[in-house]
């Protein structure tokens, strides 16, 4: 016979209030992966989806613990934040990468792109300018499917990965965008065989992009892809150097610090 010993502590209504909490924090922080690097109040409520005074309350809580910074009406991520993600994999990974990107973008003169997947997203680790406007920041996220170095690193990832990410809806963000799940699997089953993906303005109009996966066996692990205006051609001069640049990363990771399985 069960007993009240034999059943699982109900969690305490604080335990629950504790968990609310660090997930309302851990969603305005998010806001700043998708605004500018200063926001208001209105901002960081509008783009976290919690309620204007909710967010004012937990912004207090974050400011005193350093992980937000404010500045009159302005608020930042603070110096916390960035003492804990100096210690992450990612960061250990775009030092590794950095020197040849930097060599790529000084040999194209273009937008260079260095990634990795995240669940749904690809998470930009880098990027290097040029006098290009586009969607990307350091430390942003795009739907995978939608960029050159998310469909390389898609093409890549275990049979599971790409079925748990079909699971979702295909969002499109212009006429171009891939929508269609079948759609989607040939465009890999294609990357695979040459290597090589594409953006044909699927983010963004007349945005283009070149894309390869830095791969360590038959996996990969990070993608670095060129971007380019669409008038500037039709980007085939910079397969070789894409292609190169991420053979040149892969060959370089010190892989015994690293764990695979976290990448």
């Amino acid at each position: 016979m069960t007993t009240m010993q034999d059943l699982p502590s109900p969690v305490s209504d604080a335990a629950l209030r504790a968990e609310s909490i660090l997930s309302k924090a851990f969603a305005i922080l998010g806001a700043f992966t998708h605004g500018s690097r200063t926001l208001s109040l209105s901002q960081i409520s509008r783009l976290s989806g919690i309620p204007k005074s909710t967010t004012h309350r937990v912004l207090a809580m974050l400011v005193e613990l350093g992980a937000v910074e404010r500045g009159g009406t302005e608020y930042r991520v603070g110096d916390a934040m960035f003492s804990y993600g100096s210690r992450s994999l990612e960061v250990a990974l775009r030092g590794a990468a950095l020197p040849h990107l930097e060599m790529l973008h000084h040999q194209t003169r273009q937008v260079v792109h260095f990634a990795v997947l995240r669940k749904q997203d690809v998470l930009y680790l880098e990027r290097l300018s040029a006098s290009l406007i586009i969607p990307t920041t350091v430390g942003g996220r795009l739907p995978a499917h939608l960029t050159g170095v998310g469909k390389a690193l898609l093409a890549y990832a275990s049979a599971d990965t790409v079925n748990r990410y079909l699971d979702h809806r295909l969002v499109a963000r212009t006429a171009a965008s891939i929508n269609n799940a079948d759609a989607l699997r040939h465009e890999l089953a294609r990357i695979r065989n040459q290597g090589i993906a594409f953006d044909h303005a699927e983010t963004a109009p007349g945005l283009h992009c070149v894309a390869a996966p830095v791969r360590i066996g038959e996996r990969a692990v990070a993608a670095v892809s060129v971007a380019y205006p669409g008038n500037a051609g039709s980007g085939q001069a910079l397969i070789d150097p894409v292609r190169t640049t991420a053979a040149r990363i892969a060959r370089s990771l010190p892989l015994d610090e690293f764990d695979l399985g976290a990448l």
